[in-house]
């Protein structure tokens, strides 16, 4: 599901040669940490770890954590311009927020942070069939600045 999910935003609609996953489940990056935690009335959200699994998707995939982050913005005054150049091809550091599974379908929610001034946040609904699971439909949901 999750590799469904990165698959449409990243290589078919972005066409990137590669992502970074946050993997610090503490702490949320930039895009949902500007939700508050809250995508819903009733649901909060909580970041999936992906460390543990092999994504089967079509472009490379860097994990990182906050103190990585703090740790390469805080040495390298050229912020974001430094880390894309360290990162050639990446579209910038991704959150994946725990789906919501019922039955035959899902619902997820896919943050990035790619800049200072550059957050996106989509809501994906996903089919399964059989042990495939397909993505419905995408909508972008407004980030709160």
């Amino acid at each position: 599901m999750i590799s469904a999910a990165l698959t449409e935003l990243f290589a078919r609609r972005e066409h990137a040669q590669a992502i970074t996953i946050w993997e610090d489940g503490r702490e949320f990056a930039p895009t949902l940490a500007a939700f508050g935690g809250v995508s819903d009335d009733t649901d909060t959200m909580a970041l999936v770890s992906t460390r543990a699994q092999t994504l089967a998707v079509p472009f490379r995939v860097e994990r990182t954590t906050l103190r990585d982050m703090e740790a390469f913005f805080r040495t390298d005054p050229e912020g974001w311009d430094a880390w894309f150049e360290a990162h050639p091809g990446n579209a910038g550091v991704v959150e994946i927020v725990r789906p919501r599974v019922t039955g035959d379908s899902a619902e997820m929610i896919v943050g990035r942070v790619c800049g200072e001034h550059c957050r996106t946040a989509w809501r994906l609904q996903l089919g399964r069939t059989g042990d495939r699971w397909t993505v419905r439909t995408v909508a972008v949901v407004r980030v709160p600045r």
